[in-house]
């Protein structure tokens, strides 16, 4: 698949996943306060990124912030990680894993290291598994819609 599609496919994604889940209320502060979407990392979008720009989500306006691999996540409501070291991606998903971000995510074990939803490109196409367990440590809900649509994944134990 054409890297710009792909990347141009992946926002459109992370957008809609913030639409299909629910923050409990306490951690969306008052109306004003914006979702926000943080890259962590190293940002795969390029420019796919921008039509999201002045998009709102459950009546919030979407922020968008670029944080360097190894920064605290600490006030993003959804977290893309990008390629990093695996130590790093361990470390953030760590950091995250019982506070409730959604947590996104490429790498073949992200789910199993607590990440909650993983893209994969197959078939010329882009799919997404979710880690449930992992939502729900998280304090998220997530829309029957989006659960439909997506692979689940099974924590092993």
């Amino acid at each position: 698949m054409e890297k710009a599609r792909a990347a141009r496919i992946k926002a459109a994604f992370l957008y809609h996943f913030a639409q299909f889940s629910t923050w409990p209320e306490e951690v969306l502060g008052d109306a004003a306060t914006p979702i926000r979407l943080c890259i962590l990392g190293k940002d795969p979008f390029g420019s796919a990124l921008e039509q999201l720009q002045g998009k709102t989500v459950h009546n919030r306006p979407l922020e968008i912030r670029h944080l360097p691999a190894g920064t605290s996540a600490q006030g993003c409501h959804v977290v893309f990680m990008g390629p990093m070291p695996e130590r790093v991606l361990q470390a953030s998903l760590a950091q995250l894993q019982h506070r409730p971000v959604l947590t996104v995510g490429e790498g073949e074990d992200f789910l199993k290291q607590g990440g909650i939803v993983r893209l994969v490109e197959e078939k010329n196409r882009v799919r997404f598994e979710i880690n449930v367990m992992a939502a729900r440590r998280a304090g998220l809900q997530l829309s029957a819609r989006l659960l439909r649509l997506a692979r689940i994944y099974e924590e092993a134990g």
